[in-house]
């Protein structure tokens, strides 16, 4: 009951922070001339003459920023920008192809809201680079993720090396449009922005590691540590800080001798990064995130729950991917729909055939990537044993994007993604009572 009492308080003083934040929110006129600071937390995808990149508005939104070719910009650079902001309009909650293809996963911040009407965008800005306080830490990541770019591409062809590039750091390198639109129609564009999955990963390596030399308490404060500098490195997108914090909760209460319990932490990951950054409620990546964890939180479990399903998933071990993706791909489909206005139907078994691959990539490309620094042919054999791998998940992509079963929607309710939402709880609350006998 106290903590129920707890949550109500937080969610009251969420609240009165939602009321201020929007009471003095600035809104935003077409051709409006604005001038604002911002750092790039993604890398700038080059596209003939020119750059793409998001930035952060002051709001909390995001604008599409297209500049020229040079300079470059890369990740970690802090500018300042001068220009008229141009709005376009959302038919329908269908998103235009050309901002799509420029963010390479549903999981980032460079993806328009699905509450949002209104797409930000700047068109060759005054942009100037502003000379920060040095900062070690993003410094050092911005060096790590240029030495690891590097190598990646010098060891693997193009797509494959930005594949893996995506798969185990969440960076998103150019890739050809073909193969883009491949991942797009298989379903599979989620797998190349980091997740939560690599956070699990990285948290769970790193503990297994520090326990082995170092006391247990030590081991998990330095896997804390570990966890908020692969944040960096990734990129500080939504699903990486929402997942960041829930594993410093979780290592936290390990400290402290205390229980951890999912929902708690999935809530208090929420309350903290609406609290300091309310703009987040409109942010693509953040609403899937957390539709995706509530998903992999409460329907997956009731898959296990189910008898002869629990014995099916001991013997083939391929559906425990499969029911992982189904839970994940129910609690969010109606953003995907309302927010991009298309939708694999073979999205579920192409990710099933292909998020085995994922633990495995990520461990051989993170450590190959890490050896590479120390000893250079060592790092380089461990990147090119993913080749076997890549190859296989780019066979699986081919094969499926080549059926088509792209469904468009061009107009989706609110009315029926409430509707769905209320009857997917009924259907949790529903299985979940435990049953009398």
């Amino acid at each position: 009951m106290p903590i129920k009492f707890f949550i109500a308080f937080l969610l009251l003083v969420l609240s009165v922070r939602f009321f201020f934040f929007y009471l003095s929110k600035s809104n935003y006129r077409d051709g409006q001339e604005i001038s604002f600071e911002a750092a790039l937390f993604s890398e700038p995808q080059a596209i003939g003459n020119f750059q793409r990149f998001p930035l952060s508005l002051p709001t909390g939104e995001t604008v599409f920023v297209t500049a020229p070719a040079f300079p470059e910009y890369k990740y970690g650079d802090r500018v300042m920008v001068s220009s008229p902001i141009r709005i376009l309009p959302r038919a329908g909650g269908f998103q235009p192809r050309a901002l799509e293809e420029q963010s390479y996963g549903v999981s980032t911040q460079a993806v328009e809201p699905l509450i949002s009407k209104r797409i930000y965008t700047m068109y060759f800005p005054k942009i100037s680079l502003v000379k920060p306080q040095f900062n070690p830490l993003l410094a050092v990541t911005a060096f790590i993720r240029q030495s690891v770019t590097t190598r990646f591409n010098n060891n693997l062809p193009p797509d494959l090396s930005s594949l893996l590039l995506g798969i185990v750091f969440g960076i998103k390198a150019p890739m050809s449009a073909n193969f883009l639109g491949n991942l797009r129609i298989a379903g599979v564009m989620h797998v190349i922005a980091a997740s939560g999955m690599n956070i699990t990963m990285v948290a769970g390596f790193l503990s297994s590691i520090f326990t082995l030399f170092l006391r247990r308490q030590t081991a998990l404060l330095a896997s804390i540590i570990g966890i908020v500098f692969y944040a960096f490195l990734a990129g500080m997108q939504p699903s990486i800080i929402r997942a960041a914090i829930m594993g410093i909760l979780v290592f936290s209460s390990q400290i402290l001798g205390r229980q951890s319990l999912g929902a708690y932490g999935l809530f208090l990951a929420a309350f903290m990064m609406l609290f300091i950054s309310p703009g987040l409620i409109s942010d693509v990546g953040f609403q899937l995130s957390f539709a995706a964890t509530a998903g992999l939180l409460y329907l997956n479990p009731l898959f296990g729950r189910a008898g002869k399903l629990n014995s099916l998933i001991k013997r083939f071990p391929l559906l425990e991917d499969l029911f992982i993706t189904f839970s994940a791909q129910l609690s969010t489909l109606p953003i995907l729909l309302a927010t991009f206005g298309t939708y694999s139907l073979w999205s579920i078994p192409a990710n099933a055939l292909v998020l085995w691959t994922v633990p495995v990539l990520m461990i051989l490309g993170g450590v190959g990537a890490i050896l590479g620094m120390i000893f250079l042919p060592l790092g380089s054999i461990l990147v090119y044993f993913c080749l076997p791998l890549l190859l296989y998940f780019q066979k699986i992509v081919i094969f499926f994007s080549s059926l088509g079963g792209v469904l468009t929607i061009r107009n989706l309710p609110l009315t029926f993604i409430l509707g769905y939402y209320l009857l997917v709880l009924s259907f949790v609350f529903y299985f979940s009572k435990p049953k009398k006998s």
